[in-house]
């Protein structure tokens, strides 16, 4: 059980998210959502990296995104090293509200997506404040407005962003008509073991064990209907996502 002290002191965090998360997937509140993207863009711009991967723009030539924790960090580095030139490439936007004004630009989209408990669980250890019930709320909102627009991105589940990414993007050019160069996917998995290896452990060991904690939380009789909610709208994304190999 947590410290009362500690629980009080994330419940700004938690209705911050909250609010996130209602204005990202709604195209009229954009101007609520313009300080999250300004916020992103600057810490992009401190990392040497340019600003304009954090929004969709006339610019954009392609995006990648989804629900945190579905493999959207993988895929944009991926994809960004194996281009021979500098693609336009916004991600990380983690807004259905941006992703359906790329749609309406006819801007390529792929659309990451991973089962919910796993999806939430990767953010929720990185971020304790949230809750599995937050996590399923946002997450069935997340692909519940996007879902009548399925004929307009490209589905890339986790297990086809982390391993198969070559035939993903291979996927976009065949859709979209882009001619976007091969993702060597055996690098890029090279790469993050690397990485991986290399990682703290003793942040992973923590973060292994928010995961563990929170992962009971899905067993709350609360949190029932809305996991099968979140599960059947994942197997409807990764039944599209299959015919359409």
């Amino acid at each position: 059980m947590q410290n009362p002290i500690n629980l009080v002191m994330q419940l700004p965090r938690r209705a911050l998210f909250s609010y996130r998360s209602i204005v990202s997937q709604e195209p009229a509140c954009w101007f609520l959502y313009q300080p999250y993207i300004w916020h992103g863009q600057r810490k992009l711009k401190a990392a040497g990296v340019s600003p304009q991967e954090r929004i969709v723009s006339s610019a954009t030539q392609l995006v990648i995104d989804g629900f945190p924790g579905s493999a959207n960090s993988f895929a944009a580095l991926a994809f960004k090293r194996s281009q021979k030139q500098y693609i336009n490439l916004a991600h990380h936007l983690h807004s259905p509200s941006q992703i359906l004004q790329a749609i309406e630009r006819e801007i390529p989209v792929l659309l990451t997506i991973r089962e919910p408990v796993g999806a939430i669980l990767s953010i929720a250890s990185r971020r304790p404040y949230i809750t599995a019930t937050q996590g399923l709320h946002t997450y069935i909102g997340f692909y519940s407005k996007l879902k009548p627009y399925s004929s307009h991105y490209v589905i890339s589940t986790f297990e086809q962003s982390t391993q198969h990414l070559d035939r993903m993007i291979a996927r976009v050019n065949s859709v979209f008509n882009t001619n976007f160069d091969w993702v060597d996917i055996a690098t890029a998995n090279a790469d993050r073991q690397t990485k991986k290896a290399q990682r703290d452990s003793e942040k992973l060991a923590i973060r292994e064990s928010i995961r563990e904690e929170k992962r009971q939380e899905f067993t709350l009789e609360k949190n029932a209907q809305l996991l099968i909610q979140a599960k059947a709208l994942y197997q409807a994304y990764e039944e599209l996502a299959h015919q359409r190999q």
